[in-house]
Order: structure tokens, then sequence, then C-alpha cells
């Protein structure tokens, strides 16, 4: 892998990927609204110069972004990942397809890449979606895809509508802070750790539309989170819970990362203790 292109450049997982890219030497195109670039935009994708893979991370994203505007989630997460695939099929490029948790029950289960699918979200049938562009691309026109069920990434530099920078605003400026449920389960993984896998897996053979669980093995409950900032912190939070959780959300999120693991002996190496240290130490806590 020598050059790539990242929609969404500018965008929290794809400034980190920039950066670790650059310092490996790899020719990177930026590709992002800041610079006047959109994915939906068919114009926007001519007269880009040929890249080994297209990295594509444009999209509206989370639960909150596709619910507050449904028909822009669709338009982005569909029309953009379509003309992302079409450059790809142009100049032969692999396309990274970052996605989410989209299983079906039981939930308890720890999912593997195999098991059943039933999106029950916008922002989650969105990424389906894409997943299912990706898998008729390979059919149909052999464009190399690869597919990366992602769990919840933090780290600097990341925006205050997650979790994670949402309870640190709220610890710093003791503001008391409303969820919906204390046992809400998530599995977090550091941005490092996320970037290394993504990195390695787009210069790894892959099969046509080859789907990974990239997350952190062991998940966490909202309650658990909180707990360890605060003990981090030395502060204490104020928290109400609702008690209700947000409509068609699924409070488990549990992924078997064993095939990564098998195939290229990764496992994410920043605990969550010592990724929310590394967060906390830029908040200035």
């Amino acid at each position: 892998m020598q050059s790539v292109l990242i929609t969404g450049s500018n965008g929290f997982i794809g400034r980190h990927l920039v950066e670790t890219l650059k310092k490996q030497q790899i020719k990177v195109i930026e590709f992002s609204r800041s610079i006047g670039k959109e994915a939906t935009r068919k114009t926007d994708w001519q007269n880009l110069p040929k890249v080994d893979v297209v990295f594509h991370l444009a999209s509206v994203s989370g639960y909150k972004g596709c619910n507050a505007d449904t028909y822009l989630a669709y338009k982005t997460n569909i029309d953009g990942t379509a003309n992302a695939l079409e450059y790809c099929r142009r100049i032969k490029a692999k396309l990274v397809f970052p996605s989410t948790y989209v299983y079906d029950t039981p939930y308890t289960d720890y999912k593997k890449e195999t098991d059943p699918e039933k999106p029950t979200t916008h922002y989650a049938m969105t990424k389906w979606l894409g997943e299912e562009l990706c898998r008729f691309y390979s059919r149909i026109f052999k464009v190399n895809t690869l597919i990366l069920r992602t769990g919840n990434v933090y780290g600097p530099g990341q925006s205050n509508i997650y979790l994670v920078p949402i309870i640190a605003a709220h610890l710093k400026n003791q503001q008391t802070l409303s969820l919906p449920q204390p046992d809400i389960e998530r599995s977090f993984i550091y941005i490092d750790d996320l970037v290394k896998a993504y990195t390695a897996l787009a210069q790894t053979a892959t099969g046509p539309a080859e789907i990974f669980n990239v997350s952190y093995p062991q998940p966490t409950t909202i309650a658990k989170l909180i707990q360890t900032i605060e003990t981090l912190t030395g502060k204490t939070l104020k928290v109400k819970y609702s008690g209700i959780g947000r409509p068609n959300e699924i409070n488990l999120n549990r992924m078997d990362i064993s095939k990564l693991k098998q195939r290229l002996g990764w496992q994410p190496q920043i605990s969550l203790e010592e990724g929310l240290r590394q967060y906390l130490k830029l908040k200035e806590f």
C-alpha cells in the first residue's frame, strides 16, 4: 500500500488515520467537506489520482446524527458509498468500509461475523445497506471491498456529541448528566488501536466483501465507564438515570474478535483504563 484516499479525512478517525499513514511515508489524498469535497457529489470523484486503497469514512454517524436528519443520513451513507465504490471500480482500488453493530438477537451472545444481521436503528440500517453495496460490487464488478464492524471508538479530538467526551465535560464542569440506564453495555476501543487495525487489514489479502469485527473484546457498562473516569480524576459525577432507553437502540453490544486475532495476531493493546487515562490527561483534569 503506497497511496490511499480517505473520505471524511477531517473527522475524528480520519485525522488520526491521516497522521498515522503519513508517518509511514504513505501518500494520502484527503477528501472532506473542509476542503470542499462531498462524497455524495459525483463530480467531486472525477479527476482524482489513482490510489491503492480508499478508506471511506465520510458518513452521518451515530444514533443522534442519523435520527436528527434521516434523509441526510441515508443520502450521505448510501450515495456516498456508491460513489466511492464506483471510483474503486474505475481505478481498481481496494475499499475499506467501516460499519457498525448490525446483528440480530440474542444480544447476550458475543457476535461473530457470520451471525445473522438485523439492524434496528437508522444508523445501523444505513451501514448495513452500505455493506450490501460492498457485497454487490465485489460479486458483480470484482471490486476488492473490506467491511469493518467497529465498536465504540474514543480518544483525543473526539466531538462532544459522543459518550466519553460528554461524561468528561460534565464532570469537569460539575454538571448533572442525564442518561438512560446504567447497565447499557458498549465495547470501547481506543483510537490508536482502531487505526492500527484498519491499516493492518487494509494491507492484508482478504476475500470479497470480507467482514471483520474490530472492537475491544470486553464490553463495559455505562456505570462502570463512569466509575473508571471518576477513579482516574478523583471527581464524582452527578448522574440522573431516566430508566428509559432510546427507541430501538440495542442495550448490549458484544462482538467476538477471534477472527481478527487468528488472521492477524492482532488485539487491542490499550485497556479502557489506560485509554481513558491518556484521554483525560489531555483534558487537564
